[in-house]
Formats: C-alpha cells, sequence, structure tokens
C-alpha cells in the first residue's frame, strides 16, 4: 500500500482524525477542534457506537432518515467504522475520505484551525469555500469569509458579493455590495445568470432598489433644484427678454436622466455629458443681449446634488 501524502500544515502525530482530500493528500486534524469548530463533525465525532459490532456501524433502522446519513453515507460509515476500530488512546491509521479538493480543504481547514490564511485569488475560489463551510456547519470560518468579501478584490462582481451576502443576512455588506450594482444596467440582458442564481426575495430587494433611486433622480431633476429652468417660459436675467422655447434645457435633462438610469450609481454622468451635443446646444444658447441662456456651473451643481439626493436611505436596504 503505498505511503500516505500528508498536508505538512497538517501532519500532526498526536492529531486523532485524518481527513483525505479526492487528491489523497491527508490532514491530521485534532478531533477537538474539528468538534468545536464544526456543527457537522461535532455531531459526527459524538455518535454513540455499539458495544460488540463486528461489522462498520449501521445506523439503526429508526435512525434511517437521519441528515448524516442521507448526505454523506460513505462518510458517515468510515468515521463510525474508525470508532470502533481503535481505542481512545490508539493512533489513527485509516484515513477518511471527505470527498473535497484540496484547493477548497485546505483553505478551510486553515480558516478552522487557526492557521494563516493566504490572500483570496478569486471569487470562484470564495465561493468554494463557502459551499464546504456551509456543509460542516462552520460558523467561525464562515465569519472570517464575510469580512473578506467586500474588500476591492472583489467588488467589481458585485453581483455575484450581493447574492452571497444577501443569503446570510449580512446586512451591512449587502448594503455595499447593492450600491455597488448601481454600475450595472441590470436589466441590459448581460446579467441574465447571475439575476437568476438570486432568491426572489433578493432580487426584488435589487430591483426596487434601483427603480427607486432612479424614480428619486427623475424626481429631483424635476424640482426645486431646477424650477427656474423647467419652467415653460423663461425671462432673460440680462435684459427680461422673454425666452419662449425652454426645449433646449429639456432634451438636456432628458438625456440626463436617461444616462443616470443606464448606470444609477451616477458616477460617469459629467464625464459623460461634455461629450453630448445636447449639452454643448444647452450651454451654449445665448439671448440676443449675449447673456448665456442658462448658468452652467449652477446647472452643474444642481445635477449632482440631484445625484446625491438621489441615494436610498441604508435603514430601508434589505
Amino acid at each position: 500500500m503505498a505511503e500516505d501524502t500528508y498536508h505538512p500544515l497538517f501532519s500532526d502525530d498526536n492529531a486523532d482524525v485524518v481527513l483525505q482530500s479526492v487528491e489523497g493528500t491527508s490532514y491530521r486534524v485534532h478531533s477537538l477542534v474539528l468538534k468545536t469548530t464544526s456543527g457537522f463533525f461535532r455531531t459526527m465525532l459524538s455518535l454513540p457506537q455499539p458495544s460488540n459490532a463486528k461489522v462498520p456501524y449501521e445506523v439503526a433502522a429508526g435512525e434511517k432518515d437521519s441528515v448524516l446519513e442521507k448526505t454523506t453515507p460513505g462518510f458517515f460509515r468510515t468515521i463510525s467504522m474508525l470508532s470502533l476500530q481503535q481505542s481512545p488512546e490508539a493512533k489513527v491509521s485509516q484515513e477518511i475520505p471527505v470527498g473535497e479538493k484540496d484547493s477548497v480543504m485546505e483553505g478551510v481547514l486553515r480558516m478552522m484551525c487557526g492557521l494563516e490564511i493566504p490572500r483570496w485569488a478569486s471569487l470562484d475560489e470564495v465561493e468554494a469555500a463557502v459551499e464546504l463551510i456551509e456543509k460542516w456547519d462552520a460558523p467561525g470560518p464562515l465569519s472570517l469569509i464575510r469580512t473578506a468579501v467586500t474588500s476591492s478584490l472583489f467588488l467589481d462582481q458585485s453581483l455575484r458579493i450581493y447574492g452571497l451576502t444577501s443569503r446570510f443576512g449580512w446586512q451591512e455588506e449587502t448594503t455595499v455590495a447593492l450600491i455597488f450594482t448601481l454600475r450595472l444596467e441590470l436589466l441590459n440582458g448581460e446579467h441574465t445568470g447571475k439575476l437568476h442564481r438570486l432568491s426572489t426575495s433578493s432580487l426584488l430587494a435589487l430591483v426596487t432598489f434601483h427603480e427607486d433611486r432612479k424614480a428619486r433622480f427623475k424626481e429631483a431633476m424635476n424640482g426645486a433644484l431646477f424650477v427656474h429652468g423647467n419652467q415653460e417660459v423663461q425671462i432673460c436675467v440680462g435684459c427680461q427678454r422673454r425666452l419662449d422655447d425652454n426645449s433646449l434645457w429639456r432634451l438636456l435633462k432628458e438625456k440626463l436622466i436617461s444616462d443616470f438610469n443606464r448606470r444609477p450609481l451616477g458616477d460617469q454622468l459629467f464625464m459623460n455629458m461634455w461629450n453630448w451635443p445636447e449639452a454643448t446646444a444647452c450651454f451654449g444658447a445665448k439671448c440676443i443681449c449675449g447673456r448665456a441662456y442658462y448658468d452652467q456651473n449652477g446647472t452643474v451643481r444642481n445635477i449632482q446634488e440631484a445625484v446625491k439626493l438621489s441615494l436610498l436611505p441604508v435603514a430601508t436596504l434589505s
């Protein structure tokens, strides 16, 4: 039989449980650590065993519907066999296959054992770790994941982060992810797959957040900030001449609202605006007395204020 290959960080001869990855790498871990950090292992390693069994432990007839037997029967039987074959003082000589990859197992076991955690390489890596953490019911590692998911490394994948944080009810992290989703045009078809993976309640909250923000921006653009510009009839402040055509501002306003709806974070609104013919025409329009119809600096300040007013109060995000 080939000699076992132990992971260098998990090779303590005194550890009384050995976990084996699908690649065949063995991880020696103390049962106390597993039972302390994992609800799954706490249950598994605390199961009572028959006193005189000579074959692998079989679940009693009344226990055949247990979650452990249904979800991981091979793992369940191997753990039970290990308990039967060895005394508490004996060294573990049998490895327990857990059906997980090294790339996932190592990271989760590092967290469970309080070892240094390398920088996450990708969100795929994080999601794979979360899947195993959920299987093993390990709240400690999950709390470490929570502190990492809103780092700058992942926020360009805000929809996936939002799906993860909203699933676990992490309010603060969900709020951060929601705000970063405002960079996206949700319904242009590009994000359909990610949207389908969200729960109904999370999807509704996301769409509502975006639509409310768009509505608030439009309301601000049509409101008191632009009370003079939104009037049908303008009066030139220079010569008091009546200006009957206010279409240039209305065209620019509609373009601003349209661009904001495309990317409701509003962070690129002004960068884009100076390339629009609507902006050139609006701010270039002058009365016959030579005075500009519209105060460019004042208008830009008011647009910036409208973007700020479109933000939803954090308390309403869920």
